[in-house]
C-alpha cells in the first residue's frame, strides 16, 4: 500500500525518506518539520479516502426545476405546474455530487396536455438512473389568451419622523400595467399590485424603482415589470389661529343666529415654508351651516372648518369641537 501511494506522490516518498544524523535530535537542515510531514499525510489521507467514497454507488433524491416551453401564443396556462419534481436517483458518488450543484431542468412541451415524466430524457451523466419520480403525470391545463389593462395598486408604506410628512400622496409612472394570461384569472382581477415595502425614517423627496408583485407567474405576464414612485417630503411645523364662525344660509325670515362661543381656535400642521401664508390667508376661516343647526336635537354643532387654497394643511384640531346655537324666530 505505502509503495503504491509513494509512486504516485513522490514528494511524499522524498519527504519520509529523509533521516537525521544518529545521536542527534535536530532536523536535518533544510528539510521539513514533524509538523508539516504530519499535515501533509492527513490532506493526502483525506484525498484519497474521498476519491474512493466517490467511486462507490449512492442513491440520492434531488428537487429538478421545471420549465414550460412552447405555450401556444393564443393560449396561455390556466395552473401552474409543479415548481419542482423529486427524481430518486442511483449512482456513483461523484456523479451524484455533480447534479446536487449543477441540477438539470426538467423541461415539459405545452403543446401537449397530459406528459408522462418517466418518459423524460434528464440527460444524466452515465451510470446514474432514475428510480422512482414524483409526480410521475403532470398535466398543463390550458385556456384562451386575454390582455386588460389594470392601475397599479401601490404597497408601499412610507414612514416619516415627526418633524416631516407628505406633502402629496405618492404617485407611481405608468399608473397602470398590461396583463395577459389565461382568461379564467386575467378576469377576476381589478388592479396589479406592487411587492410589499416600508420605507423608514424618510426626511427628504425620493423617486424609487419599485418591482410589481409577481405571485401569478407563470401563469400571467406583467409589462412592466416594475413602476417609478416618486414622493415628496418636507419638513412641517405646527401652528395655531383663533377663527371666527360664521352662520350661513340663514333665511331672511330669521334673525342672526348667535353662537357661543363665536370664535374657534385651530390647532394644525403645515409645510414649514407655508407657514407665514397659513398664518394670514383670508380664505382660513369656519362656518356652521344653517341647515345643521335646523336638524339638530342636540343643542351643538360642529364647525366646518374652509382650508386655504395651495396650502397643506393637516392634522386639524378644532377647539371647542362643538359650538351652542341661540336664534330667535320673527313673529
Amino acid at each position: 500500500m505505502w509503495s503504491e501511494i509513494a509512486q504516485r506522490f513522490p514528494l511524499l516518498q522524498q519527504l519520509f525518506s529523509r533521516r537525521a544524523p544518529v545521536g542527534d535530535g535536530r532536523r536535518p537542515e533544510g528539510g521539513p518539520s514533524k509538523g508539516t510531514v504530519i499535515t501533509i499525510c492527513i490532506l493526502i489521507s483525506t484525498l484519497l479516502w474521498f476519491t474512493f467514497t466517490l467511486q462507490e454507488t449512492y442513491t440520492a433524491t434531488l428537487d429538478l426545476p421545471v420549465r414550460v416551453v412552447n405555450v401556444p401564443p393564443d393560449q396561455a396556462l390556466a395552473v401552474p405546474p409543479p415548481p419542482f419534481v423529486r427524481v430518486q436517483l442511483r449512482g456513483e458518488g461523484y456523479p451524484l455530487v455533480q447534479l446536487y450543484f449543477n441540477p438539470p431542468t426538467i423541461t415539459l412541451d405545452a403543446r401537449q396536455d397530459v406528459i408522462d415524466l418517466t418518459t423524460l430524457d434528464l440527460n444524466l451523466p452515465r451510470g446514474v438512473v432514475v428510480e422512482s419520480v414524483v409526480p410521475q403525470v403532470v398535466e398543463l391545463r390550458k385556456e384562451p389568451r386575454v390582455t386588460r389593462r389594470l392601475p397599479v395598486e401601490l404597497r408601499v408604506v412610507i414612514e416619516t419622523p415627526p418633524t416631516h410628512d407628505l406633502l402629496y400622496p405618492p404617485r407611481v409612472e405608468p399608473d397602470s400595467v398590461q396583463v395577459s394570461g389565461a382568461v379564467s384569472i386575467v378576469n377576476k382581477l381589478s388592479a396589479w399590485p406592487t411587492v410589499s415595502m416600508r420605507l423608514r425614517d424618510v426626511r427628504d423627496s425620493i423617486a424609487i424603482r419599485v418591482p410589481l408583485s409577481d405571485t401569478l407567474r407563470p401563469l400571467v405576464t406583467v409589462t412592466p415589470e416594475a413602476v417609478q414612485l416618486y414622493a415628496r417630503v418636507v419638513p412641517f411645523t405646527e401652528g395655531v389661529r383663533e377663527l371666527p364662525v360664521r352662520v350661513t344660509g340663514v333665511p331672511s325670515t330669521e334673525r342672526v343666529v348667535t353662537l357661543e362661543p363665536a370664535t374657534v381656535r385651530v390647532r394644525f400642521r403645515v409645510p414649514l415654508d407655508q407657514y407665514e401664508a397659513a398664518m394670514t390667508a383670508p380664505d382660513f376661516f369656519a362656518t356652521v351651516p344653517y341647515e345643521a343647526i335646523r336638524a339638530d336635537t342636540t343643542g351643538r354643532v360642529r364647525p366646518i372648518i374652509h382650508l386655504p387654497d395651495g396650502i397643506a394643511v393637516r392634522d386639524i384640531v378644532v377647539i371647542p369641537p362643538a359650538l351652542r346655537y341661540y336664534n330667535v324666530l320673527i313673529q
